[in-house]
């Protein structure tokens, strides 16, 4: 039986199977799919409940949205193996890398970046110019939202005063409340909320770029069915019947990935110890 964890945000009743193959589902033990906390749970559930509700209906296969209350609480669920697949990458992180789990795919679009911004009227101009300066980050555990600014800051000789907001979307909202000179947040999650919330930042620094984060599957999982769940989310960018869900949840879809194209991830993480 796989363990639980105490500290869970379930989503399942948000979770809708699909009536075209609604009995055949109801009757399977749900996969689990893990989502890595970069929104709120209510943001999560908008985006990724529609795409399962997808890939499970094209797949065959059951899979349904829990993640933990924060981020340390859904990476130590990886850790003791509560998710079939997740959307995360931490799993490179030395502490997780040795669990075997594998890349079957990654989100679509763009490669991210690490950007540290400032109030689009802030007099800060550069890297240096952020020393004993007050900077949120959304967790110590986040890649490009903590490893890689702490590294090039580390580079530049400057060091801040950490602030940790919990999730890209609290490092942008401490930004625009003035709580934090600055914040370091995923490039693309900074275009998203500036849209939304109709707010400017400046760019002080971005970094070079990274892959989009991947789709993981931990190694007991049978490779009929992660390689049915690959296909079904590879599948969804050519899918008419996804283009619907693309468009609602802002998704680009998802493209191949191996292992092999995280090693600079890997890289990061090691350089501050993790």
């Amino acid at each position: 039986m796989r363990p639980r964890g105490s500290a869970l945000v379930v989503l399942s009743l948000l979770f809708v199977v699909l009536p075209v193959t609604g009995r055949a589902l109801a009757q399977q033990v749900p996969l689990v799919f893990g989502v890595l906390n970069q929104q709120s749970a209510v943001l999560t559930a908008e985006r990724w409940n529609p795409i399962l509700r997808h890939v499970s209906s094209v797949s065959g296969e059951l899979l349904q949205l829990k993640l933990g209350r924060t981020v340390q609480d859904t990476d130590a669920m990886m850790g003791r193996g509560e998710f079939d697949f997740i959307y995360t990458n931490h799993n490179f992180q030395t502490e997780y890398d040795a669990l075997g789990y594998r890349v079957i795919a990654r989100w679509g679009g763009e490669p991210i970046r690490c950007v540290i911004a400032v109030p689009s009227d802030s007099l800060l101009k550069g890297l240096a110019d952020l020393k004993g300066k007050r900077v949120a980050f959304p967790s110590p555990d986040a890649f490009v939202g903590y490893a890689v600014p702490i590294v090039a800051l580390k580079q530049a000789g400057v060091r801040v005063e950490e602030a940790f907001a919990g999730s890209q979307e609290g490092v942008l909202a401490q930004l625009k409340a003035g709580r934090v000179a600055a914040a370091a947040v995923n490039s693309r999650f900074l275009t998203q909320y500036s849209e939304r919330e109709g707010v400017r930042f400046r760019e002080l620094y971005i970094s070079e770029p990274y892959p989009e984060l991947p789709v993981v599957v931990h190694p007991r999982v049978p490779a009929a069915v992660v390689e049915k769940v690959r296909q079904a989310l590879l599948g969804m960018k050519q899918d008419p019947g996804a283009s619907a869900i693309l468009n609602r949840t802002k998704s680009p879809g998802f493209e191949p990935a191996t292992d092999r194209d995280y090693e600079g991830v890997r890289r990061v993480y090691r350089l501050v110890g993790q």
